[in-house]
């Protein structure tokens, strides 16, 4: 599933799975177990996950990379405080650094020597 997913940017991961609440914290492995069987629709910048009969999992990615928790919307009663979000985070493959992604350049406090 994960290869049908786009990149998410780090830190988006890293929001929503520090936004769960601590009894959601505990599920997210199994979270993220139970989207791995879960069928992936792509429609131009945007994925769908059919959790059930009558909620999905939509994330946007214009230019291919998820780059803000608000891309990541879930159709549950829990959203978006949801444990769906934090765990298609957790699945899909993780953004480059590059343009358009928030991570921080590893060598900025170490320029190279002359």
């Amino acid at each position: 599933m994960s290869q049908s997913l786009p990149p998410v940017a780090p830190s988006v991961t890293a929001e929503l799975v520090a936004a769960l609440s601590p009894r959601l914290s505990k599920r997210l492995d199994g979270g993220v177990g139970k989207l791995a069987g879960l069928p992936v629709v792509r429609d131009g910048d945007t994925v769908r996950i059919a959790l059930d009969d009558t909620t999905a999992l939509e994330l946007h990615a214009p230019g291919g990379v998820v780059r803000s928790a608000d891309a990541i919307r879930c159709g549950c009663l829990l959203a978006p405080a949801c444990l769906h979000r934090a765990a298609v985070a957790s699945v899909a493959p993780i953004a480059a650094s590059g343009p358009g992604t928030d991570t921080a350049d590893p060598h900025a406090d170490h320029p190279s020597p002359p």
